[in-house]
């Protein structure tokens, strides 16, 4: 009889145990979706939409956050853009989280409801045992189902790089390898290696086809180097059947691992396999890349995006407003594509953020408003800004000296007027991130991130910050 009761009161024990556990996961589940609120507040629905919206709440355990999405690119973004952001409003209501950690679920695996018949430890396990991807699946980027051929506006001044990724695409066609793409930033190229993958992918399932910036395949190599694994980092890239890697110029300086990628390189040539290169420039005009490397990326086809015409900036502008259903009259457009002339990305960034004042504010769309909307981006292109011109006239409005726009100091009366330089930068010219950094002494392009983050919240509500980038504007506009 005191075996039964016994017995009864340990099953009780645990129905309240499990009990309780049930309604923390439900509170901190409550908490977490306080806590997206909040950092609505903080960043653009269209950011909070894409990166912080998708994030699921997994569990708190040892001062660790754990979070998790179905996209290994919102997880990423999430890591490297709004983890600080992610961590201040955290600390809100969870006091003791000192880190999060994410990770990517697969999208089939349907998060159990409740835990009646399993503790949160196991939930966990099994949450993290569908992040175990494929080597393929664990190095490439998301391919974007928006970048396909078909909604590619071809032109005079793109044919060439349009013409060479079609052929690329036919069965067994290694005429053109390795196939080398470049151009200025934003015209297309990424758009390019998303449409070649999405085409492969359909027409030809069984292979195995790698699409990676140089930044991830150096880091890549790095980790396998620290983790002691450099065989299997090797037999794992020999054994793909297409490698696409964007953006080669961010392999540049970097000895080692332009070694490993020459010798990666050859092998897949040599074993029939195909490889598609973007870049910023030719091969012949990348800098710090070894001359050996430089004559193998020469060694196939070498296209590159001319600069735009009219006819197909006004092509692209009509391209994005059918496919999205948006209003805007061709007075509009063609007032864009005749005012726009740099790059794609942001000529679509313009038409972007006309649309979303009219949303947002309801104001009409006609071209004395679009003047006034995109004043900055007008002004830029009127006065060819650059980066030098920036840090030269923020240096002196603060006071300090050129060299400390470069510099490591994290004095607030220097690193702030250092980040209100990346964020003019980021806003006056089409640099990229790590284009900046660069600029900056050689910051990672999350440096320059962080910094554009920050300034664009202290613009909010710090009327000193928005002074200063003002003045900066109208001296640099002026000068």
């Amino acid at each position: 009889m005191n075996d039964i009761r016994l017995n009864n009161k340990l099953e009780e024990n645990n129905d309240l145990t499990i009990q309780n556990i049930n309604e923390t996961l439900d509170t901190q589940k409550h908490q977490w979706e306080d806590i997206q609120s909040l950092i609505y507040n903080n960043v653009k629905e269209i950011f909070w939409k894409a990166w912080i919206k998708p994030l699921k709440f997994v569990k708190l355990e040892n001062e660790i956050l754990y979070l998790s999405a179905e996209s290994k690119i919102i997880t990423n973004r999430a890591e490297t853009q709004y983890y600080e952001t992610i961590l201040i409003h955290s600390k809100k209501f969870f006091k003791s989280i000192k880190k999060i950690k994410f990770f990517t679920i697969n999208p089939e695996y349907k998060e159990t409801s409740t835990v009646t018949n399993e503790n949160p430890k196991r939930i966990s396990e099994k949450l993290i045992k569908y992040n175990n991807l494929s080597f393929v699946e664990s190095v490439s980027m998301k391919v974007n189902s928006n970048f396909t051929f078909e909604n590619f506006v071809v032109g005079q001044s793109n044919q060439m790089p349009f013409a060479a990724s079609k052929k690329i695409c036919e069965k067994n066609s290694l005429i053109y390898n390795p196939l080398y793409i470049h151009g200025d930033v934003g015209m297309g190229k990424t758009h390019l290696l998303n449409a070649i993958a999405i085409d492969m992918m359909k027409n030809f399932s069984d292979l195995k086809i790698v699409l990676m910036s140089a930044e991830r395949f150096m880091y890549q190599f790095i980790k396998a180097i620290r983790l002691k694994e450099t065989i299997k980092f090797k037999d794992q890239f020999r054994s793909i059947d297409i490698l696409m890697i964007d953006d080669i110029q961010f392999i540049g300086g970097k000895g080692s691992t332009q070694e490993e990628f020459f010798y990666t390189f050859n092998d897949l040539i040599n074993d029939g396999k195909q490889i598609i290169i973007s870049s910023n420039k030719s091969p012949v005009d990348l800098l710090n890349l070894d001359e050996k490397l430089k004559s193998r990326l020469s060694g196939g086809l070498v296209v590159d995006f001319l600069p735009t015409n009219y006819e197909l900036r006004l092509g692209i502008l009509k391209k994005k407003v059918e496919v999205l259903s948006l209003k805007i009259s061709l007075e509009v457009l063609q007032f864009l594509a005749t005012k726009i002339v740099n790059n794609i990305r942001e000529l679509e960034g313009a038409l972007n953020r006309i649309w979303a004042n009219y949303e947002l504010t309801g104001k009409i769309i006609n071209i004395e408003n679009a003047k006034d909307l995109l004043s900055d981006i007008l002004c830029a292109h009127e006065k060819n800004v650059s980066i030098d011109d920036i840090k030269q006239q923020v240096s002196s409005y603060f006071n300090l000296k050129l060299s400390d726009m470069s510099s490591s100091c994290r004095s607030i009366n220097v690193a702030r007027p250092r980040q209100i330089a990346m964020f003019l930068c980021k806003g006056l010219t089409t640099f990229s991130y790590p284009e900046i950094g660069k600029a900056f002494g050689g910051k990672d392009h999350t440096t320059v991130m962080h910094a554009v983050k920050k300034i664009e919240k202290l613009l909010i509500d710090d009327n000193r910050i928005k002074k200063q980038v003002l003045d900066l504007k109208q001296i640099i506009f002026s000068v």
